[in-house]
Order: C-alpha cells, then structure tokens, then sequence
C-alpha cells in the first residue's frame, strides 16, 4: 500500500469514527431525553391530579363559608378555613407554574436548557412549599379548636378540652412522621439534577475533545 492509499483509508477510518461519535452523541442525548420525558409525564399526571383536589377542596371552603355545614356562631371559628383557603391557593399557584413549564417540548437542542429551567423552577418553588406545609400545620391545628365552642355546649369544659387535645395531639403526630419522612420536601428535583449533570458532563467531555 503506497502513501496516497494509506492516505486515503485513514481519511475514511477518520470519517467513520466520526460519524459513531456523532452518533453515540445522538444516542446519549436521546437517552437523556427520553428518560426526562418520562419522568415529565408522570409529573404532569400528579400535577393534575393535585391540581383537581386542589380545585375539589376550594370549592369545599367556599361551601364552608357560604353555607356553615358545621354551624358556627363565631366569626373566629372560620379563621382556620381561611388559613386553609390561603394555602390551597398557594398550591394552585405553584402547581400551576410548573404545569406552564412541563408543556415545553423537549428536543436534544433545548434539553439543557429545559432542564436547568425547571430545576430552577423547583428551587424558587421552595419557599412558597416551605410556607405552604406552616399554614397547613397551623390551620390544622386551629381547625381543631374552631369545633370547641359546638362541644362546650353539649359537654362539660374538661371533657371538651380533652375532646380537643385529643384530637390535635394525633394530628401533630401525623404531621412529625410525615415530616419525618420527607412528605413537605420536593424530592422530584433530584432525578432532573441527575440528567443535568450527566449532560453537562458528556458535553464537557465533547468539548475536551
């Protein structure tokens, strides 16, 4: 084999590595893609099943407010509902951010930056969860108080306090485990953040090279 020949086959080598570069590239975007599309889908799914409950138990607190199902005398005793009112508008809110964001299509061009959006969307989320899991910890706990007045007039003062401490001492129980157990952390960041760093990472590399 002369020069030229030897030439002429290591530029087609050159080219095929190439070409299985590229297309091992394409391969790995794909796989990121596909893997974040599908970890979208089941967001989207929860996000609108928590935003139907969300809407289900509004319309719970107008009918508190327009029809006193539990027949209270005082205007204190609806506080908790409103604290209630106010954090399930919350939720709507953020839930409502993050649909906007997952209705992005996802293409190997604007993958990273979809995924750094909504990591981002998810980090400014954070402090409206944060007071979202206190009002809901507080106003479940008044809720409980707002019966007391109903209980006073059927029971004596001891046995309606016990009656209610009863009651709010197994809610702040489940409220701990939950706690405990991660319920008032948003988790699903972490599966995005991987994706990120995997594709930074590859891209990286592609650079180096």
């Amino acid at each position: 084999m002369n020069l030229e020949e030897l030439k002429s086959a290591w530029q087609v080598y050159d080219r095929k590595l190439q070409v299985s570069e590229a297309i091992n590239e394409k391969l790995f975007f794909s796989m990121i893609r596909d893997r974040s599309n599908s970890r979208v889908s089941r967001l989207k799914r929860d996000n609108t099943l928590l935003m139907l409950l969300m809407f289900l138990e509004f319309t719970f607190l107008v009918a508190v407010f327009a029809g006193n199902p539990f027949d209270f005398k005082f205007l204190w005793q609806y506080v908790p509902f409103l604290f209630i009112s106010i954090g399930n508008l919350m939720a709507i809110i953020v839930l409502f951010k993050v649909y906007k964001m997952l209705k992005t299509e996802i293409t190997n061009d604007n993958l990273r930056l979809f995924l750094k959006n909504l990591i981002t969307t998810f980090e400014s989320n954070k402090k409206a969860e944060g007071w979202f899991g206190a009002i809901m910890f507080l106003s479940g706990s008044l809720t409980i108080f707002s019966f007391l007045p109903n209980k006073l007039a059927t029971k004596s003062l001891s046995m309606a306090i016990v009656d209610t401490l009863i009651p709010l001492a197994i809610s702040w129980l489940i409220y701990l485990i939950a706690y405990k157990m991660g319920a008032f952390k948003n988790q699903k960041e972490r599966a995005f953040k991987k994706d990120l760093s995997e594709l930074e990472k590859l891209q990286q590399e592609l650079q180096e090279n």
